[in-house]
């Protein structure tokens, strides 16, 4: 009854899919929150008039990428942030799809 229990409340969705097991706890909680804040925030930013309050808008202000009112002179500074964010992405993805390798 134990094993059968979940499946029948749509636990199947829930506990090990195709060999994978999602823990299901405060961390994953926390991260469900979070990214339905984020979601809530960058959703109300895109839908409004105003330039400079996406994420990427900021982004790409604080690495030195913009375009139209937001961009500076080309800087050693600026290469620095940009490369910064460069190796910063490529590490991330990196990251991800090897699953935590690197």
């Amino acid at each position: 009854m134990k094993r059968a229990l979940p499946f029948a409340l749509g636990g199947a969705l829930l506990g090990t899919v195709g060999g994978v097991a999602l823990a299901f706890d405060a961390w994953w909680a926390s991260w469900v929150v979070w990214f339905l804040y984020f979601a809530v925030v960058e959703g109300m930013a895109l839908f409004n008039a105003r330039a400079g309050d996406t994420l990427s808008e900021h982004i790409w202000a604080w690495f030195g990428t913009a375009r139209g009112e937001w961009s500076r002179p080309v800087s050693g500074w600026t290469r620095l942030r940009r490369f910064v964010l460069l190796a910063f992405m490529a590490w991330l993805s990196v990251h991800f799809l090897t699953g935590g390798l690197f």
